[in-house]
């Protein structure tokens, strides 16, 4: 029996892109080969991460770097790594920070929810959040004066979830601001396709997830400056103890990483044109709906007319994810008299691409009775919506 038939689990088809709710990405043969055989050895943790810091030094350009079970916990790792650095003493005390600096400094903006909120896991460490700025707005003023001290890291997150229209302090101002005072940028770019621009740009620490665009299984990345990145991994005897990562994570990303670095680039660009041509030619006639290319190659924009279509971006979003097999698109927004729907084809074939478009000219062109969704959520609210998450795990 396959995994879906021994334990009931339905198919999904994704259109969702990398996110932690479906699963992220799917990991090439060769690193389900790599896992697979050191679930059947045994190594020295130690000695495997050393390796893995090599792996990462050549694929990224760092001096070093680490692997975590995750990337939010290497937020939390690299925090409490520039909290204490290598003093065993001040490890072991987190997330007591008496005696260290313990402020890390965050735009209002940039304190997301992917799930869980960036600041708490910045406190997790035992550190303390000092944001700047507002919802739309900071400075490089705003940066410098709450500079103290007691600061110990600025945090900057590069994320499509902060607003693309606010005016906000840049990393490379961060980086000038840091250098000039000491004091370390961490740069998490958990879904960034490549970790390297942000180290060319002068960032101390970046982490990112393994399992979204590399491929890997669950883990994260944590990748920069060799002393510190000393320090991150000497955590594992501190806080970070509490979210280790196994033999299997740390093989998995080492040989995501060597497939990451080695991808054909244009080829990929050439095969998510071919799955866009599959959505164009099928969905170019059905009334209520335009197709956009989006702003990245592999994302498509759904622009859905309310009263032509006769359902709103929401409502087909959700129906698209209450069908069999479930479709997840990545995102679906409504606005006076039309929506749009975001879907990303980096997991998609042709063959799933016409399946979803099938799909979606069935409930377009379907009866009324069958553009009412069972579950009407915004889409945005899957991750965290209080009614489902209170339901589980019925």
């Amino acid at each position: 029996m396959s995994i879906r038939e021994r334990y009931g689990l339905e198919p999904l088809i994704n259109a969702t892109g990398f996110p932690t709710i479906v699963g992220a990405n799917v990991a090439a043969p060769e690193v389900i080969e790599a896992v697979a055989e050191v679930l059947g050895i045994n190594v020295e943790i130690d000695e495997l991460q050393r390796r893995a810091c090599q792996v990462i030094a050549r694929t990224t350009g760092a001096e070093a770097g680490s692997v975590t079970s995750s990337c939010s916990s290497a937020i939390s790792i690299t925090v409490a790594a520039a909290m204490t650095g290598a003093d065993l003493a001040k490890i072991m005390q987190l997330p007591d920070t008496t005696g260290m600096p313990n402020e890390v400094i965050l735009q209002k903006a940039h304190d997301i929810n992917f799930g869980g909120q960036v600041s708490q896991m910045v406190r997790l460490a035992g550190a303390r959040v000092v944001e700047i700025g507002t919802a739309n707005h900071s400075d490089v003023f705003h940066l410098r004066s709450a500079i103290t001290p007691r600061t110990a890291a600025i945090l900057y997150m590069v994320s499509g979830a902060v607003n693309p229209e606010a005016h906000l302090v840049t990393l490379e101002q961060c980086v000038a601001e840091g250098a000039q005072r000491g004091i370390p940028v961490i740069v998490d770019a958990a879904a960034q396709p490549d970790v390297r621009v942000f180290l060319r740009a002068g960032a101390d620490l970046v982490v990112a997830s393994g399992h979204k665009v590399i491929g890997a299984p669950t883990s994260g990345l944590i990748c920069g400056r060799k002393l510190l990145v000393r320090a991150c991994y000497l955590q594992n005897w501190g806080i970070g103890r509490a979210m280790k990562v196994g033999k299997e994570g740390i093989v998995g990303l080492m040989a995501a990483l060597e497939l990451w670095a080695e991808r054909d680039l244009p080829a990929e660009c050439r095969r998510l044109a071919a799955i866009a041509d599959v959505f164009a030619a099928r969905l170019e006639s059905c009334a209520g709906l335009r197709l956009e290319k989006g702003r990245a190659p592999h994302r498509l924009a759904l622009q859905v007319d309310h009263a032509a279509a006769g359902l709103t971006a929401q409502a087909l979003a959700n129906l698209l994810r209450e069908g069999r097999p479930a479709i997840w698109p990545q995102d679906a927004v409504d606005g006076a008299g039309s929506g749009t729907v975001v879907l990303d084809l980096r997991r998609l074939n042709e063959q799933e691409a016409a399946v979803v478009c099938d799909r979606i000219l069935e409930i377009v062109e379907g009866p009324a009775e069958g553009k009412r969704p069972a579950e009407d959520v915004p889409y945005h609210d899957l991750y965290r919506s209080a009614e489902r998450l209170l339901r589980w795990p019925d």
